[in-house]
């Protein structure tokens, strides 16, 4: 969308950077909570790295994982932002870098503080100390450890600032947390300004909230993309056989399967899928019986179901006459049986003890006697009664001899006894015992009998379980059968005969005649086709049932990923991004913008920052020419002006927002030429006119052009030196470097290193003392030197391009005198091979010899410096040139 650039006005109320990323606080806690999570690192450290991504993507997948991040994250109030933050110090740095033990950075209370260090010093230390702190822009802050020290070793250090006139202590560490008022202070660098030039070479300018969103814009397409990926791949993962499944729509399975969705679940499928080997007879006999003539199987199955049922009678028979109840009965047979004998036994061998002959009463004889008298009952003398036979020509039936009256006698009395009561009971225990011989022989299954019913429940009915079972049970039935008959013992067990198993299977074979015997048009034909149609669909999809559990994972996880790509939906980023954009970037930032530019000489041609699209879920502001609108700065403008704009936007936000807490600069002049480094050395001096402004350089040029602008202000300069010493960095001292010193400062420091070795310097060794010596000297050459080019300083500056005209007068105070005096000095301290003979030795010179070198160099610089602050300036002008 092209916006109009001309007559674009800012709603709404204007807010500043802070108060706008507070305001994205708020409103990212109603996000969903990957984005939460993307919200605060993208406000801590300003970008998401791939494993950040990574871990969002399992966030949107799983809001579970979230880390809370953004609840834990805090922008100070907007509010107290009213009241100004300065620093300090910073004390006691702890396991930063190598950075020196027990050292004191101390900034200024008011004005301009000058940080200098030179590469590897540890003046980066200090800074990044800062930048974590202060939650600066670059949220990309490493704190490094000492690579020499201990990797556990707690890092820390003192922070020591001021809200209004209210001193305060803050003890940080890399892990602590968020300070509510070192937040106010604003830190500059090559990472931290709004400005970036894109591939179009056009120099667009996106405040940091709106840079936030489109981060978080970016993630949303990033992870949408990578969702929309994992489910294509998912989607190639369904087999032919789940995308095509060759089942009926009619049947359950088939439904099923046709309608999978990730609602559908294993359990339906394990349900759908069950096909086991009852069912595979089902399917068996469905589609016999559906196939073939029906009058025909159902004679078979008649007699298949009469012969089990006789079966199952034989042998539920067997059982019940082998029951333990059989076994007690047999013995009670055998006991009154036993008893009848032994008492008819006795009852003959009393009444025939005298018979002449053995046996008498027993069972030979009892035979004998029972066929006489059948014999002479029905054919002898079928008229009388046996043994009384009338007549004396009567003859024994036995022995066809007369019977004398005695004989007679003694036959009455085997009569009596044969049909007495005790033979009586023996007969009829004997008779019991042989009927229940006999009953029991006849419920007796023979083996036979249990393998035809073996094989007609197996091979014919197919139930080879239930035929193991019946036939064993037959077997241990017939066995019991056996024991009982041959007089063995019981085991106590009730015979087991399967009625209701047997039962349930004639039962089925009556169902399957009962199905047989309908019509093929009637309603209950077509349930046996709908029937045997969901077993053959059952049967297939249990044989495709690992690919369609397969597939419900499949289908559950492409849901999850399409639920979660719906959190990835941008609007309301863009929704807040506009309403962002018109509070932050309003007409009166861009008018500050402009004046920024000015000030910083950033181009003979006017330049203007103006809206020109809105994509992706962010507005774009460009830096344009005034006159000519589509011309692209990037090709125009140097790296340094890119600095410069880069400076002017970083300006304009903060006197824009009305903040006037504390600004730290690091390393403000990199890239820039010597032009450009003159017009940001006096921005930053105007600027510390309102507020603390804290500049870490390595650039001595720079340090001296940040001191001319500052003296010309009549600002307050504290200069802090961070330095190196036996390869340790951190080092403070509370001046400025010596290579910036003025040789007055100079001279005070050599006096106080040589007075520091008073009434020791005699004594030490030859070498120690030419060591000092000689550095000693070479310190006193260069303060001379420096003290020449303080001499000149009022025409031409050090590292200064222009020449001041109007101070030449100063000049003429020099007389020939100085010039002898400075030749003479320098002669006595060259090093040089033609170094003249009364040259200082400084394997001889004495404690006394160096102080008076000193006092002879002090007394000129006071002397000239007098005569130069006296000296009369003319009434004509000698003009200035550059």
């Amino acid at each position: 969308m092209i916006v109009d650039n001309q007559n674009l006005q800012g709603s709404g109320k204007p807010v500043t950077e802070a108060e706008a990323f507070a305001d994205l606080l708020v409103w990212g806690k109603a996000r969903c909570a990957w984005q939460q999570d993307a919200l605060s690192i993208l406000i801590r450290t300003g970008r998401l790295s791939e494993d950040d991504v990574n871990e969002l993507e399992k966030i949107c997948l799983d809001p579970g994982r979230s880390k809370g991040l953004l609840d834990s994250y805090d922008v100070s109030d907007a509010d107290s932002k009213s009241t100004p933050v300065s620093l300090s110090a910073i004390e006691s740095a702890k396991g930063i870098n190598a950075l020196a033990d027990s050292q004191a950075l101390m900034f200024g209370d008011l004005g301009l503080t000058i940080v200098y260090g030179d590469n590897g010093a540890g003046k980066s230390g200090y800074v990044r100390i800062l930048k974590d702190a202060c939650r600066t822009r670059d949220g990309n802050v490493e704190i490094l450890r000492n690579i020499e020290g201990s990797d556990t070793a707690p890092q820390s250090a003192l922070i020591r600032y001021r809200r209004g006139g209210v001193e305060k202590d803050f003890l940080w560490s890399p892990s602590s947390d968020l300070n509510e008022d070192l937040p106010s202070v604003s830190i500059f660098d090559s990472k931290s300004a709004n400005i970036h030039v894109e591939k179009t070479n056009a120099v667009a300018y996106i405040p940091r909230p709106m840079q936030v969103l489109e981060s978080l814009a970016n993630c949303c397409d990033e992870i949408k993309g990578r969702l929309g990926t994992a489910i294509t791949e998912l989607r190639k993962h369904t087999p032919l056989s789940v995308r095509q499944p060759n089942l009926n729509s009619s049947t359950a399975a088939g439904a099923f399967i046709l309608n999978l969705t990730a609602k559908s679940t294993k359990s339906q499928l394990s349900a759908l899928s069950k096909f086991d080997e009852n069912d595979k007879k089902r399917q068996q006999e469905l589609s016999v019986s559906l196939g073939q003539s029906g009058s025909t199987l159902v004679a078979t199955l008649r007699g298949q179901r009469s012969r089990l049922n006789e079966g199952a009678e034989r042998l539920s028979k067997a059982a019940e006459a082998t029951r333990p109840g059989q076994f007690e009965s047999r013995d009670s047979l055998l006991v009154d049986f036993s008893a009848s004998d032994s008492a008819n036994k006795a009852v003959s061998e009393n009444l025939f003890s005298s018979s002449e002959l053995p046996g008498i009463g027993e069972e030979a004889w009892l035979k004998l006697w029972e066929a006489a008298r059948l014999y002479s009952d029905s054919v002898a003398y079928p008229t009388q009664s046996f043994p009384e036979i009338n007549g004396d020509d009567s003859l024994c039936v036995l022995c066809h001899q007369p019977m004398p009256p005695s004989v007679v006698t003694r036959w009455v009395t085997f009569e009596e006894h044969v049909k007495g009561s005790t033979r009586t009971a023996l007969r009829e225990a004997e008779e019991a015992l042989s009927m229940w011989r006999a009953e029991s022989e006849s419920a007796r299954m023979t083996v036979s009998e249990i393998r035809d019913l073996h094989r007609l429940i197996k091979d014919e009915l197919g139930d080879e379980e239930l035929a193991t079972q019946v036939r064993g049970s037959s077997l241990r039935i017939a066995w019991r059968h056996r024991r009982l008959l041959r007089g063995g013992s019981s085991d106590g067990k009730e015979p087991d005969t399967f009625e209701s198993e047997l039962s349930a299977l004639s039962a089925q074979i009556g169902i399957r005649i009962s199905e047989l015997s309908v019509s093929d048009g009637s309603p209950e034909k077509q349930a046996l086709r709908d029937e045997l149609n969901e077993l053959n669909d059952r049967e297939k999809l249990s044989l495709i049932s690992d690919d369609v559990e397969a597939e419900i994972g499949r289908l559950i996880e492409i849901e999850k990923l399409e639920r979660a790509k719906k959190d990835t939906a941008k609007n309301a980023i863009t929704i807040k991004n506009k309403e962002l954009t018109d509070q932050i970037v309003t007409n009166a930032l861009r008018g500050r913008f402009a004046r920024e530019v000015e000030k910083l000489k950033l181009t003979a041609a006017p330049v203007e920052l103006r809206k020109v699209k809105d994509r992706n879920a962010v507005s774009y502001f460009q830096v344009g020419l005034v006159e000519k609108p589509n011309e692209p700065v990037g090709k125009i403008f140097s790296e340094g002006e890119h600095r410069c704009v880069a400076l002017a936007a970083f300006l304009a936000e903060l006197v824009t927002s009305k903040d006037y807490s504390s600004i730290v600069f690091d390393d403000p002049m990199s890239s820039l030429d010597h032009v450009h480094r003159k017009s940001v050395a006096a921005r930053l001096a105007q600027e510390a006119h309102h507020r603390q402004v804290i500049v870490f350089t390595h650039d001595l040029t720079f340090l001296y052009e940040l001191r001319r602008e500052a003296s010309n202000l009549q600002l307050e300069v504290s200069y802090q030196t961070v330095s190196a010493r036996n390869r340790r960095p951190g080092y403070i001292s509370e001046d400025l470097p010596t290579k910036a010193k003025s040789a007055r400062q100079l001279v005070n420091g050599l006096r106080q290193e040589l007075k520091a070795t008073k009434g020791q310097y005699e004594q030490w060794p030859e070498a120690r003392r030419v060591i000092f010596a000689k550095g000693f000297i070479e310190q006193l050459r260069e303060t001379w030197e420096q003290g020449i080019a303080d001499f000149i300083y009022p025409v031409l500056g050090r590292f200064e391009n222009t020449v001041k005209g109007s101070s030449l007068y100063r000049i003429e105070v020099l007389t020939e005198q100085d010039v002898e005096l400075v030749t003479a000095a320098r002669g006595r301290l060259s090093e040089g091979l033609h170094a003249p003979a009364h040259a200082l030795n400084p394997s001889e010179v004495s404690n006394k010899q160096l102080k008076s070198e000193i006092k002879e160099l002090e007394d000129w610089l006071i002397d000239i410096s007098e005569r130069q602050r006296n000296a009369t300036k003319p009434t004509h002008s000698y003009g200035s040139s550059t």
